[in-house]
């Protein structure tokens, strides 16, 4: 089955790392044998540093035109303006010194979810955008072309959980199968991109061989160009039979759809690297996603989600309730940080997918030193208004630090000293949405057990500096969990975990006081458990999950309905090894 390739970003391992990772249970660093190297393997991944435009308008809507024509491999060059639910998907990486870049293509389902390939989105770590109305995505010098267009940052993403990435890790000739994500923007894009319409669940009508198709993306003219030139082109194509298109045992009749008549002999209109997620059109609807072919581009027919399969599951996530993703880099996938006896901070990438075959870890590398010198640190999410993760850290005598980032995976700034006096609190814990202003706040428990509220101002300062007392009698309770809106209301809660381990819920009425003021029991058997964080989605249902490290070091994965109620109360292990951490965040 050689040529056997994704028509778009395939995974992406950076090989960079000082630290250590724990063993077995699928967190691997750089220098781990044992990890497979998929840098390699990507079908349009571009050595260079590409500078990501901010999030926002970047000018009028679309490009004014497409300008000259060069000769175009069985194509033509389209307007954005043509395609205004189609949109670029670029994402940038660091590995070591070295930097890289892929993309790929989506279509707009909604105001702020676009529909794409899995692999475009939950196969590696990096900084993604989404780009709309623009004809090119990037110039010849390598930078992204400006001028016109918007540009939105992923908050999450939902996966297709059948999606066998697992499998094809292990088996590259295996089948791809369920290759389907939605990504949820962090900003609604404006009306002059509109959502594309889909073919209707359960519409399994094969399409007669010879229907006239549309293709189009971003992708690249032929297999392994050189200089990427990512300009939104389009061409017909004709549906194929499910006879022709089984003719290698790797179509599946109920879920995929195929189309083009090119042979190596006699080459056509096909998709190719860059264009994985774009749309397959019949009379305007979107009928499939581009997902794979084999190698060299229009040898064979291109294949396609069929969309038919898919729709009710797509179409479920439109009304998922929001989250906000634990995201360190800017994927929108939940990644964790852990600190060391010695005081190294690491940072351990999420994939976004916990079915990837390593627990939903990718790599993980080393991201600071001298933390040790810190008694409590903690993340929080836009404390200064810009949409941005940071880092919190107490000394022991009471100082509090703020550590900025770009977003990007990256400190800005050096450390930023932003109070005193916090060491007389026995427990202290971040909310990013306490009384429903989109201001983070600090919960903290004086040793009487009194409750405490301190909120940001929303530009790196305090609302309400000497505090607000928002309960008494938080003494029963020797952990606390601050996991945002966990019955999906946009009422954020605050989880106590009891000496006999059982777990207890209060929720924030967004005024200052609480719906429930005797709590709500929702778990039993906690006690084991070192650490338990609720970083967001880390299963990629693009629904809260809970994650726990027990006496043994393994880290233990919980998912929920995204309302409060247990998907999996048993749990699963995603990974093992650390215990080697006094703290996992």
């Amino acid at each position: 089955m050689a040529g056997l390739a994704l028509t778009g970003v395939a995974a992406v391992a950076p090989t960079t790392s000082a630290q250590a990772a724990p063993t077995g249970g699928g967190v691997y660093d750089a220098a781990s044998s044992s990890r497979p190297d998929r840098l390699s393997k990507l079908p349009n991944l571009h050595k260079g540093k590409l500078t990501l435009p901010k999030p926002g308008a970047q000018g009028r809507a679309f490009q004014s035109g497409t300008g000259a024509s060069p000769k175009v491999f069985q194509g033509t060059l389209a307007s954005a303006s043509e395609f205004p639910y189609i949109v670029g998907i670029v994402t940038t990486l660091q590995d070591g010194p070295d930097f890289y870049w892929y993309w790929c293509t989506g279509t707009i389902i909604a105001r702020n979810k676009v529909l794409t390939a899995a692999h475009c989105t939950a196969d590696g770590p990096g900084t993604t955008r989404v780009i709309a109305g623009n004809d090119r995505l990037v110039d010849s010098n390598g930078q992204i072309v400006g001028g016109s267009g918007y540009v939105a940052e992923v908050s999450s993403t939902w996966t297709h959980p059948g999606w066998n990435i697992a499998q094809q890790y292990n088996d590259p000739n295996a089948p791809i199968v369920d290759d389907v994500s939605v990504l949820t923007l962090k900003q609604n894009l404006p009306s002059a991109y509109t959502a594309v319409s889909l073919s209707a669940q359960g519409d399994q009508k094969p399409y007669a061989a010879g229907t006239s198709a549309q293709i189009a993306g971003y992708g690249i003219t032929t297999s392994g160009e050189q200089q990427p030139d990512s300009r939104l082109r389009k061409a017909t194509v004709a549906m194929r039979s499910d006879a022709d298109c089984n003719a290698d045992g790797l179509y599946f009749a109920n879920r995929m759809i195929c189309a083009g008549s090119g042979t190596k002999a006699a080459p056509s209109s096909d998709t190719c690297a860059g264009d994985s997620g774009g749309p397959l059109l019949v009379n305007g609807v979107q009928v499939g996603i581009t997902d794979w072919g084999f190698e060299p581009c229009g040898s064979s027919p291109g294949y396609y989600e069929r969309l038919s399969y898919y729709n009710n599951s797509i179409k479920a996530d439109l009304t998922r309730p929001a989250l906000v993703n634990a995201d360190w880099s800017g994927d929108g996938h939940t990644d964790l940080l852990a600190r060391d006896s010695a005081g190294n901070l690491g940072l351990y990438y999420g994939s976004g997918f916990s079915n990837n075959g390593y627990g939903g870890f990718y790599m993980a590398r080393q991201i600071g030193t001298g933390w040790n010198i810190y008694s409590r640190v903690f993340r929080v999410y836009n404390w200064n208004g810009d949409k941005k993760p940071s880092i919190m850290a107490m000394k022991p005598n009471g100082e509090l630090f703020l550590y900025n980032t770009d977003g990007k995976g990256n400190f800005v700034g050096g450390a930023k000293k932003v109070g005193t006096g916090w060491q007389g609190f026995t427990a202290l814990m971040v909310t990013n949405n306490w009384l429903g202003n989109n201001r983070p706040s600090l919960l903290v428990r004086k040793s009487n057990g009194d409750l405490i509220r301190y909120t940001s101002n929303g530009a790196g300062g305090w609302e309400n500096p000497l505090g607000t007392k928002i309960g008494n009698g938080w003494n029963g309770f020797n952990l606390f969990l601050t996991p945002g809106a966990w019955k999906g209301d946009g009422r954020e809660v605050l989880i106590g975990r009891t000496s006999t381990g059982d777990l207890k819920m209060y929720q924030s009425d967004s005024k200052g006081g609480w719906t429930n003021p005797l709590g709500t029991k929702i778990g039993s058997g906690w006690q084991g458990f070192k650490n338990i964080m609720v970083p967001g989605d880390w299963s990629g249902d693009n629904m809260m999950d809970m994650l726990g490290v027990n006496s043994k070091g393994d880290m233990r994965l919980y998912t929920t309905n995204g309302y409060g109620q247990w998907i999996d109360s048993s749990g699963k292990v995603v990974g093992t090894g650390w215990g080697a951490f006094n703290l996992v965040f």
